[in-house]
């Protein structure tokens, strides 16, 4: 029995991430396609469009087995931070045999080297990246141009995602093999399309407009099978704006600068414009700087939202950014696969929200709680953008089809 973890957002599941399960399944031949999935929140430190629960019924409908969440910790925060957590959840599964991802290079050979390279930077290197930036060249780019005279880096998003993975296998001595499917869409943030495929930036933005015949083009049928099924609404940051607007408003210098990933001047931005109230979009808009980028800014307002501190994080990296597994959803003919992972955990296996207090720790018990606040803030957002009541982190039952 042949199992491969994939590490996603699936922000929404699309035809390229339908293209990826296929192609790793003929690469690696494995019986069971397993997901690790991010939650209500993403990398880039925005709300995911759907609720887990949706994009976790597309992703099985589409030909995952399994679907695990990973928690907050993991997702809102930077691309080494979230390939730890990904890798460290297979890892501690004891199921996965292969880790498969996605690259523009689609050359896992040079991810590999690049990858090595990239662990020996030089004090002349470091130096240079820094004035890179102070420039206004974002991180990628100046660590691209550093590397220039030996070698090289990419600066392509999933390239240097791909590395963190590579990087992230040996520091967990992750006995998993990693394969890679080269990217089919035009671009990580292209908006354009090529034939049925498109990235999920020009898929988001065409949810926005509300573009049909787009979309009916680059997303698969199990996307709109899962959407009717589970009744979810798109949404947005800006649905996040009233929270965002009082939370900056009511928190103290020291708890700005306390949140997870805020480096100090930006928390004194933030304070210092507390009475400023607008979009959270404009916020970031108006916060970011050549030192922190749309991103960064991004996630640690989320992070500053959500009241996830620098101590939360610190808690997580000390439990190997996989304090527990938490099952959303699997396929019925996973059964033996389900039945592997009970045995071969390294961490305890979450089915119930409930039986959580049972199974782990104080210290994961906390970051558990706190990770199912955010899933609740994000389906208080949900409820008031449909009127409609929505089962809680309790009462939602694992999706199995």
């Amino acid at each position: 029995m042949k199992s491969t973890g994939i590490i996603a957002e699936f922000n929404p599941f699309h035809n390229g991430h339908l293209y990826h399960l296929e192609e790793t399944r003929k690469l690696t031949g494995s019986d069971f396609l397993i997901a690790v999935m991010s939650g209500d929140f993403t990398q880039r430190g925005f709300p995911a469009v759907y609720r887990k629960y949706m994009r976790t019924r597309s992703a099985l409908l589409s030909g995952a087995d399994l679907v695990i969440e990973m928690p907050v910790f993991g997702t809102l925060a930077a691309a080494a931070d979230f390939a730890d957590c990904g890798v460290s959840l297979l890892s501690a599964s004891g199921i996965a045999d292969f880790l498969s991802f996605g690259s523009e290079c689609g050359d896992l050979a040079m991810l590999k080297e690049q990858s090595a390279r990239a662990q020996e930077e030089t004090a002349g290197q470091s130096d240079l990246i820094k004035k890179a930036l102070r420039t206004g060249i974002s991180w990628p780019k100046a660590r691209a141009m550093a590397y220039e005279g030996s070698g090289g880096l990419s600066s392509s998003p999933n390239d240097i995602l791909g590395m963190e993975y590579l990087r992230a296998l040996n520091k967990y001595h992750a006995p998993m093999t990693p394969v890679t499917v080269k990217r089919t869409d035009p671009g990580y943030h292209s908006d354009k399309r090529s034939g049925s495929f498109a990235s999920a930036f020009a898929i988001r933005q065409a949810l926005e407009k509300k573009d049909e015949g787009f979309l009916s083009d680059v997303l698969p049928e199990a996307h709109f099978s899962a959407l009717k099924e589970e009744g979810c609404p798109e949404i947005r940051i800006s649905d996040f704006d009233f929270l965002y607007n009082y939370r900056l408003y009511s928190m103290s210098p020291d708890e700005l600068f306390h949140t997870a990933g805020m480096p100090e001047a930006l928390a004194r931005r933030i304070d210092n414009s507390r009475l400023c109230f607008d979009s959270a979009k404009n916020r970031i808009q108006t916060l970011k700087s050549r030192q922190d980028t749309y991103t960064k800014v991004s996630r640690c307002l989320a992070n500053a939202a959500l009241g996830i501190t620098k101590e939360d994080q610190e808690n997580f990296k000390a439990l190997q950014s996989a304090p527990w597994i938490r099952i959303l959803g699997f396929r019925r003919q996973a059964a033996p696969l389900l039945a592997e992972l009970k045995k071969r955990a390294q961490v305890p296996v979450v089915t119930k929200t409930a039986d959580a207090k049972n199974l782990l720790s104080e210290k994961a018990l906390r970051l558990f709680e706190k990770n199912l606040q955010a899933s609740e803030l994000y389906r208080m957002a949900c409820e008031q953008k449909t009127g409609r009541p929505m089962k809680n982190e309790y009462t939602r039952s694992l999706i199995i089809l």
